[in-house]
């Protein structure tokens, strides 16, 4: 078996409201309808608080620290400097989102796996060996990467981890994801970068595996028992992520929702998911619309997706830890004595690629 002991998240300390991420956007911009359209995306985007890394987005061009001091942007930071920013921000976040875990330095010490996800910084050595450190982690713990993997990395690691557990009667696996997406702000204009910079923020969020339940208090407890992978045909140009000479550069276009809509229940259907089984649905909000197809296609309401609509407004897009926070708004909001409450959960990746998996609380 394998349980999820424990969930926990952090975000940066720059908080930004989204008509102030707006607004620097729109500053960077000379055509009056593009602007105009930046603000229509960003009103229908049900996103209201983004986090950040980064200060720039709440002061003037001239106090700039990471972008030119211009409202242009203009040259645009380089891939070098952002990784540089990654690699000075990503440690210290994580390491918060870690020590959010209920019990974590006395559990410690009983961690025999580590895996790190994240899609928008890479370096070697990385984040795995600097969290090792910064942790003092055994220097005997087995480490693994998930990298560049998009939205529903953070359910692929967690199969690695269930299948660690699995086969591992003593094991306790840490699975920590961390995306600084706000690193990656591009002066783009077309209607896929338009979206993708009214969406996306920064977060972490880790997870404490086990191979059997943890005898505490502050336990979850909740049993991994199965997942699904999914790859929706003749949709590989909708959402994509390629590196470039400054920075990584995203796609995400408006038929994302669509394809979703068109093809998930079919894909649920054919590995026997009932809705009618599931009590809780955690489900990424990639963003608005495609939380609404999402619901359409499985004839869920407002109420039931209430987790990601809650996570979509309240920090955007973060890309892999995001389902890790709605699945979080779910278990601290269930009864401490449930009786056998069913959790679904998916997330949707570049490919375009679905990840799902179903929990149950025992």
């Amino acid at each position: 078996m394998s349980y999820i002991v424990n969930i926990a998240t952090a975000v940066p300390d720059h908080g930004y409201e989204q008509h102030v991420l707006t607004q620097f956007y729109s500053n960077s911009i000379d055509d009056v309808s593009v602007k105009r359209k930046v603000k229509i995306l960003a009103d229908k985007s049900g996103t209201s608080t983004r986090y950040s890394v980064l200060e720039d987005y709440g002061l003037p061009a001239e106090q700039f620290t990471f972008f030119p001091k211009n409202t242009q942007l203009l040259p645009s930071p380089g891939l070098t400097q952002r990784m540089d920013r990654f690699k000075k921000e990503a440690l210290p976040l994580s390491v918060k989102a870690i020590q959010n875990l209920p019990d974590f330095e006395a559990s410690k010490s009983s961690i025999t796996h580590l895996i790190t996800v994240t899609c928008t910084g890479l370096s070697a050595p990385g984040l795995d060996i600097e969290l090792m450190q910064a942790l003092a982690l055994s220097p005997t713990t087995h480490r693994s990467s998930v990298n560049f993997l998009g939205c529903n990395a953070a359910i692929i690691a967690l199969k690695q981890a269930d299948g660690i557990c699995k086969s591992q009667p003593d094991a306790l696996v840490l699975v920590v994801c961390t995306e600084l997406c706000t690193l990656h702000f591009q002066t783009i204009y077309n209607q896929d970068y338009l979206l993708c910079n009214v969406l996306f923020g920064d977060g972490s969020a880790a997870v404490l595996l086990s191979s059997q339940p943890v005898a505490k208090p502050t336990s979850r407890n909740v049993q991994i028992t199965g997942f699904d992978s999914f790859c929706i045909p003749d949709s590989r140009n909708e959402m994509a992520w390629q590196l470039s000479e400054t920075g990584f550069i995203m796609n995400l276009t408006a038929y994302v929702g669509d394809l979703i809509k068109n093809n998930i229940k079919s894909m649920l259907d054919n590995v026997g998911i009932d809705p009618l089984a599931v009590d809780y649905w955690a489900v990424h909000p990639g963003g608005k619309k495609i939380v609404d197809s999402f619901g359409e296609a499985m004839g869920l309401s407002a109420t039931d997706l209430a987790p990601s609509y809650q996570v979509l407004r309240d920090y955007g897009n973060m890309s892999s830890p995001t389902v890790l926070f709605v699945l979080k708004n779910i278990l601290d909001n269930l009864d401490p004595h449930p009786d056998g409450k069913n959790i679904f959960a998916a997330a949707f990746g570049p490919g375009l690629t679905v990840e799902t998996m179903q929990l149950c609380h025992a």
